[in-house]
């Protein structure tokens, strides 16, 4: 097995087990490289036909009566719509469309002055950076609503790809890599945030060290610079998601995960002046890359860093949520109840979590003891094992200030540093299923195939018996909590013990290294916790055709002035939402991080820099004719601006027209129009001169 059929050296192969058809693992076994493509190819194509059928999981369907999503929506495949998932169909997907009227400029003029979009990981632009961001990449060559199909789907091809490589990278069993890269991106936490910041971070980062590690391996120079370019690329392209609450729990298990298989390595196979150089020749063209962006957008990335949140602003570990810790499974309840959570508890996304596996695996381990793991394995656990413990640390108990802050992880809250505690346990428990345990099958120390003895294998088979039961206690305590905690989700007993035992079978299964049935059950759970938190739907109607899009962008051709073009949207957050697709300048939206000129026309004194110098979402509502402007930090990523739109200060922003969700009787307000979006009314003024 050679690194270039996307093999391991030194790692058993798939083998046919008993009661497997001989005659199906002697075909598969003859085409090993035909089996390993068939999955990445598979991928492939189903996110191309999805994309070409311009279908996604966007909950842009909320749009269509303004509260809740129509039951007759045309578009609408499967599924329901979420509003929870604002994120997404209330920021980013809006703003994708008012790019494209904008051709994708480089600078966004809405949310209170220009920005550059650079720092913006979910909007994509024509900057030569955006190359580097896979996933923004068919907006730009593509109409725009096969463009968000291509770019929904891309997110997930590339945690898809990027987990199946490294985990074939280090594990070398198809089986293994097959289910457990699909077992990660059924996790829950990864639907109910699902952005690049979440499913890239992982998908890039692991992409990245599976490219490394197979560049290193490679037999030839020009494989070798091909797989060390891909990791180069990958590297930038996380580096690029600009998000360090997910980045840096992941950074830090791929790390560890990396170092520990470098050092367990055969030196004939990885030496380490090929280590040292391939090492450095990948960070260093990255870093290249990364150092030209930063100059590039320079003023832009110092006024993020400068901003009371989130760039000042530092955390403590150890306050987890057990709701979200034991939340997993029951995700088949939260996606169709979770809206019933009262935001003074939590919000639907922040509760999403991970199927533990971790704690069962680490518990395997103990059990055989690291003996029975020849060298490199015992390195790739070991490293693996300390990677899940430094997150979980920080997670459950929090760790020394100048630790936490040495490893960055004072940027990651508490709810965030799930995911690296997720991906840590999935990497362990695939390295516990595919490792060889045991006195070596031919009397060598080699990492070869093993034959665990019997005994090993009754302890493996108590401890699996002991993790299942644990797990189904653990999650039942963890069900029961939810449900009393949050009534609403009318969570009855006999259903947390459904789904406690559903999860503690898998755990069970996984921990006695059956990876066939419990890579199924895996599979299963989290497709039931997962998939109805985004519906399948077909284009972006709500944003691209709705009656008061064409009405604003009818308006906007008749400016009071070709000074006044602004819009001031008045109105509730679906109306905002419409005016943000349209392309048309607006004071609402998202204000990523401050234009401080902008910001003194509503406090020139600067006297509440603290509450507009951050990244916030605004909200604007109408002040009293002839009262001054009032800026009200709601809650740290919320602002309210309370303005007179016949103002001087509306006047000094260039505002002329007005979208309000009510008629609003101000003396330089002339109606050009009343529509209603779904049951919502709005209406459009013109604001005159003053």
């Amino acid at each position: 097995m050679t690194p270039d059929a996307l093999g391991a050296h030194g790692v058993r192969a798939d083998r046919p087990r008993a009661g497997r058809p001989a005659r199906l693992w002697a075909v598969l076994r003859a085409r090993p490289r035909l089996v390993r493509w068939a999955y990445p190819v598979l991928l492939v194509a189903l996110s191309v036909g999805l994309s070409a059928a311009g279908l996604s999981g966007t909950s842009v369907g909320v749009l269509r009566s303004g509260t809740a999503p129509a039951a007759h929506d045309p578009s609408l495949v499967a599924g329901t719509p979420r509003p929870v998932r604002s994120d997404e169909w209330n920021v980013a997907t809006p703003m994708l469309v008012g790019q494209s009227h904008r051709g994708y400029a480089n600078t966004d003029p809405d949310g209170l002055g220009p920005h550059e979009l650079v720092g913006t990981v979910d909007v994509p632009s024509t900057d030569w950076s955006t190359a580097f961001k896979p996933w923004n990449l068919p907006p730009l060559v593509l109409d725009v609503e096969h463009g968000f199909a291509a770019r929904w789907w891309t997110m997930s091809l590339l945690l898809l790809l990027g987990a199946y490589l490294l985990l074939l990278a280090l594990t070398d069993s198809t089986l293994v890599a097959v289910v457990f890269s699909l077992g990660l991106w059924l996790s829950p936490f990864f639907h109910w945030w699902y952005m690049a910041i979440t499913l890239d971070s992982v998908g890039l980062g692991m992409l990245a060290l599976a490219a490394l590690l197979y560049g290193l391996r490679a037999g030839s120079r020009l494989r070798r610079a091909a797989w060390l370019a891909v990791s180069s690329y990958a590297l930038v392209g996380f580096a690029l998601v600009l998000y360090p609450p997910f980045q840096v729990p992941v950074a830090l298990v791929l790390l560890l995960v990396g170092v520990a298989e470098v050092a367990g390595s055969d030196r004939a196979e990885l030496p380490w002046r090929r280590v040292l150089v391939g090492t450095a020749g990948c960070l260093a063209a990255a870093g290249g890359v990364l150092l030209a962006v930063y100059l590039h957008e320079h003023a832009a990335f110092s006024a993020i860093n400068d901003t009371v949140f989130p760039g000042r602003r530092r955390v403590g570990g150890g306050d987890p949520s057990l709701l979200q810790t034991f939340s997993a499974p029951f995700g088949f309840v939260l996606s169709r109840q979770g809206a019933a959570i009262p935001p003074t508890v939590t919000n639907q996304s922040e509760v999403s979590s991970f199927l533990l596996l971790g704690p069962f695996a680490l518990f395997q381990v103990q059990r055989v003891g690291l003996g029975a793991f020849t060298r490199r394995w015992r390195y790739l656990v070991a490293g693996t094992s300390c990677a899940l413990i430094l997150i979980a640390l920080w997670y459950f108990v929090s760790l020394p200030p100048a630790v936490a802050a040495v490893l960055q992880l004072d940027r990651v809250e508490t709810y965030r540093a799930i995911l690296g505690v997720g991906v840590a346990g999935f990497l362990l428990m695939a390295l516990l299923c595919a490792a060889p345990l045991g006195a070596p099958a031919g009397g060598s120390g080699s990492d070869g195939a093993r034959r665990p003895p019997a005994a090993l294998r009754r302890r493996l088979l108590s401890g699996a018996v002991m993790c299942g039961v644990l797990a189904f206690c653990m999650y039942l305590w963890g069900g029961r909590n939810l449900a009393l905690t949050i009534p609403a989700l009318n969570m009855s007993l006999w259903k947390i013990g459904a789904f406690s035992a559903l999860a503690a079978v898998v755990v069970l299964l996984l921990s006695a290294r059956q990876v066939l049935l419990g890579g199924l059950g895996l599979v299963v759970v989290g497709a039931l916790a997962s998939l109805g938190a985004n519906p399948l739907y077909q284009g972006l109607g709500p944003l691209t055709s709705s009656p008061l899009l064409r009405a604003v962008q009818a308006q906007s051709q008749r400016p009071p002035s070709p000074a006044r073009r602004v819009w001031l949207p008045l109105t509730d957050g679906y109306g905002s939402d419409i005016l943000t697709a349209s392309g048309q300048p607006t004071l609402g939206g998202v204000s990523f991080y401050p234009d401080v000129t902008t910001w003194k026309v509503l406090d020139p004194r600067r006297r509440q820099a603290q509450t507009w110098n951050r990244y916030a979402n605004l909200v604007l509502t109408p002040a009293a004719p002839g009262a001054p402007t009032t800026l009200t930090l709601v809650q740290q990523d919320l602002v309210e601006v309370r303005i007179d739109p016949c103002g001087a200060a509306a006047g000094r922003l260039h505002v002329g027209f007005v979208l309000s969700s009510g008629p609003l009787p101000y003396p330089c307000l002339e109606p050009r129009g009343h529509l209603s979006l779904g049951n919502l009314p709005e209406f459009i003024y013109v604001r005159r001169a003053t």
